[in-house]
């Protein structure tokens, strides 16, 4: 050991050596009481656990707004789990571990949240059908997804998607698929072999290429949700025209009883 290198070492040793042994304990203490509050579950994610035994018959996890920034470790245990909802959290994965977990799954809504991208071995979850990551900011899709054989009904919504590989016709009995507002200038050819495809929603998007039978799909859905949107509003319409009528009768009948009791009063004072 060099000289130089000694007296570095000299030194370390002693700055140790001055720390007194109750200083080094609480230090220890205070990092082990953090690390055990970042892994020990709150008492909402219990309280979820707790309901999904009890109430749910261990098959439905609703985790929707807790603020998780992870996947709680305790929901892997539940294997016999077939919806989970995690929506509106900041998760910006999910763990691999758990789609390996959680075969038997039929439900996964993963929107508002923070991805990034998803596990590739997401293909193990052979029973979803109903996939939601709405809301995230995913770029790309893993090949995985498309190697989900019951997948029906997929959502990729507000996303920042560029780019939909062919390999989606993969998804042979998917009904309905939502990609609205992300950046896909072109809709694979590929997308047409889709027999079950019966909603497609591709507003928001730069489309220059699609399929016509995915097109026509996509109009649709547009005069589908205008004629929707048309009838929210002639029902409102006539709620709010109910009111006001309704609103106008008590006035005019308080107005008449304001005037039947001055009509009143006028005879008492002339007697």
């Amino acid at each position: 050991m060099s000289e130089n290198k000694k007296k570095l070492h000299s030194v370390h040793s002693t700055l140790e050596d001055d720390v007194p042994f109750s200083e080094k304990d609480n230090e220890s203490d205070l990092a082990n009481q953090a690390l055990k509050g970042l892994l020990e579950p709150s008492d909402e994610i219990v309280n979820a656990l707790a309901d999904c035994k009890a109430k749910l018959g261990g098959i439905r996890l609703n985790m929707g707004s807790m603020n998780l920034a992870f996947v709680p470790f305790e929901v892997k245990a539940l294997t016999d789990l077939r919806i989970l909802n995690l929506r509106d959290n900041k998760l910006t994965m999910f763990p691999s571990d758990v789609c390996a977990a959680l075969n038997e799954l039929e439900e996964l809504n993963l929107a508002q949240n923070e991805l990034a991208y998803l596990p590739e071995n997401i293909s193990v979850m052979s029973n979803l059908k109903k996939l939601q990551l709405s809301r995230n900011q995913l770029k790309e899709l893993p090949m995985g997804l498309f190697g989900l054989p019951a997948l029906q009904e997929l959502r990729l919504d507000n996303n920042l998607l560029v780019n939909l590989q062919g390999q989606i016709a993969d998804c042979h009995v998917l009904r309905t698929i939502v990609l609205s507002n992300n950046f896909l200038k072109e809709i694979p050819h590929r997308m047409a072999e889709l027999k079950f495809l019966s909603k497609v929603d591709l507003s928001g998007n730069p489309i220059d290429k699609c399929p016509p039978n995915v097109m026509l799909l996509h109009q649709k859905n547009e005069l589908l949700l205008h004629k929707s949107k048309r009838k929210g509003l002639i029902k409102r319409s006539h709620v709010l025209k109910k009111t006001m009528d309704d609103n106008l009768e008590r006035i005019l009948l308080e107005e008449q009883n304001e005037i039947d009791a001055m009509n009143e009063g006028g005879d008492i004072d002339m007697a």
